[in-house]
């Protein structure tokens, strides 16, 4: 007999919005646990550490517009976890760099996730647990993974889109909403250049060829010196490549990425670039927004929560996931008072990167 744990909620992925709507509930007074399949938290928060360097190979930066967001960023920047990236970035069009347009952009220090492990600390955390079925049975939820079984009153399941279709009943609204969402993927190649390439800035949109992204990681705040290159390729050429060897990805990429420099650089001699990591993100950023869809049943104790829900970004994730917590708490609030109150009841284009 696999072992139960009881929780107020379960929370379903451990990144932004998973840690976000798990963090609130906590502070409500909520017993919370998240169940996140891999070793760390964090998703597409990502930095790869390795001997030879650091590369932030998921999220690039994140921007701060909505009066939520805007709070919590200042409290990161106060408590150093969080700073602002104002390094030159550039965009390329296929015949000349132009400067990218000002906005204030944030970048985790001195890791990308490192806000979100600030917001992690304290919460009940499981990993290595790939949740394999939630089943809705009266007023609760049993969540199974391979070696445990949970059961929540509430449950928010906190992944990409076909993910979370893959854990709902088809035939459900919620099944619907999930699978009315395609996700783009992107291909991720780290590399490392013999010398210092000299480009005049920190980082670039490409808005022709294979390429999205570019990016020379040591110029962001926090980061040590060095020679340390992310390519992110396009939604589109990841998606008819995603299955290609990497040896043959690392080589396309890192020959478009020669092709480019000759352009930036001419005349100059250009120093080896090597490829070092290589990664497949399979679900990078949805196609298509669906805030205007549903994503929260109070009734049943469900809510989904993730960037897809919004325009794609960190920002997005991060209030999705409040969105999810608030409403469950208003719910219980609801709830609360139909029980206790006996009184009648009188109704009354530039930013083509993937991510």
């Amino acid at each position: 007999m696999k072992p139960i744990n009881t929780f107020d909620v379960v929370v379903i992925g451990a990144g932004m919005a998973g840690i976000t709507a798990a963090a609130r509930l906590r502070s409500a007074g909520w017993s919370v646990c998240v169940l996140e399949k891999s070793h760390n938290p964090g998703g597409r928060m990502a930095t790869r550490d390795k001997p030879e360097g650091c590369w932030d190979h998921g999220a690039q930066y994140f921007t701060a517009k909505s009066v939520e967001f805007r709070a919590q960023v200042q409290q990161w920047l106060a408590e150093g976890s969080v700073a602002q990236w104002k390094s030159p970035i550039a965009v390329w069009d296929g015949e000349q760099l132009s400067a990218s347009r000002s906005r204030e952009r944030f970048i985790g220090m001195p890791r990308m996730k490192s806000p979100l492990l600030d917001m992690a600390e304290g919460l009940h955390i499981v990993y290595n647990a790939l949740v394999t079925q939630i089943t809705h049975r009266t007023d609760d939820w049993i969540i199974e993974a391979a070696n445990s079984i949970w059961c929540a009153h509430c449950v928010i399941i906190a992944l990409p889109a076909p993910q979370t279709r893959a854990l709902l009943p088809t035939g459900s609204e919620a099944h619907s909403v999930a699978n009315s969402v395609e996700m783009e993927p992107c291909l991720a190649l780290m590399m490392q250049a013999s010398k210092p390439l000299g480009l005049p800035f920190a980082a670039a949109f490409v808005n022709e060829g294979i390429l999205g992204w570019i990016a020379h990681n040591n110029r962001k705040p926090g980061r040590a010196a060095g020679e340390h290159y992310l390519l992110h390729a396009t939604g589109e050429w990841s998606r008819q490549h995603l299955d290609a060897s990497p040896e043959w990805v690392q080589s396309a990429m890192l020959a478009e990425f020669n092709r480019l420099l000759a352009h930036w650089l001419p005349g100059n001699k250009i120093p080896g670039v090597y490829p070092r990591y290589f990664h497949r993100w399979r679900f990078a950023k949805a196609s298509s927004s669906a805030a205007h869809l549903k994503s929260v049943w109070p009734e049943l104790g469900l809510a989904l929560a993730g960037d897809w829900l919004g325009d794609g970004r960190i920002e997005a994730a991060y209030c999705s996931g409040l969105a999810a917590a608030n409403a469950l708490l208003n719910e219980s609030v609801s709830v609360s008072a139909s029980v206790t109150d006996t009184r009648p009841n009188i109704r009354t284009t530039e930013d083509k990167a993937p991510f």
